[in-house]
């Protein structure tokens, strides 16, 4: 006896034809494309999130560090003024300079240069008369507040994390006279980033 198999169907034969291949591919194309300035969008996000994440973390870390050592514990920028660079945090004992120098200051951290097309300014003002407050650096005093090189106190200082193609402010990480740090989006929330308002 012999048993005959049944041929193939075309119904039982599955796959894509060439033409459904194109078509699908087409149309995934187009969708990458549509996708492609929100993702744009999302990275830029992602790049000033992270700028103020690691400059938050070292405004904590050298409040937290004054604050237990009880000496002034410095923030600047590594390659003098240019914050873009990254920053340095360090322990200047009990005469702030707002200058690290290896052989009297303890170095407690650096922070890598910020991601590609991201950009920090600084600014600070003193509330004293008289007395100048730093333009290149932050300095903590023994009691947790910011103080100016002369270790005269500071009223607010200000980072400023902007997109370089743009120089508008991304966000804005405000300090107070009494060291606490907050952040806020000039962009989407700006009356938030009055410099008048107390925390």
């Amino acid at each position: 006896m012999t048993v005959k198999t049944p041929m193939p169907t075309r119904s039982s034969l599955s796959g894509f034809t060439l033409l459904e291949l194109i078509a699908t591919i087409s149309i995934a194309a187009v969708l990458l494309m549509l996708a492609a300035p929100s993702l744009n969008d999302f990275m830029r996000k992602q790049r000033v999130i992270t700028s103020v994440d690691s400059l938050t973390a070292a405004i904590g870390q050298a409040r937290s560090i004054a604050i237990a050592t009880n000496s002034y514990v410095t923030i600047a920028p590594v390659d003098n003024q240019n914050w873009n660079k990254g920053w340095q945090v360090f322990s200047e004992g009990q005469s702030p300079d707002g200058q690290y120098v290896a052989t009297t200051d303890k170095l407690i951290g650096q922070y890598d240069e910020l991601p590609a097309g991201m950009g920090i300014t600084f600014d600070s003002t003193a509330n004293v008369a008289g007395s100048t407050a730093s333009k290149t650096s932050l300095t903590y005093s023994p009691a947790g507040y910011t103080v100016t090189t002369g270790r005269v106190p500071q009223v607010n200082a200000y980072f400023y994390v902007y997109y370089i193609d743009t120089k508008n402010p991304a966000r804005m990480l405000i300090i107070n006279a009494l060291g606490r740090a907050r952040t806020c989006d000039p962009v989407a929330a700006p009356s938030t980033c009055d410099k008048s308002l107390t925390q």
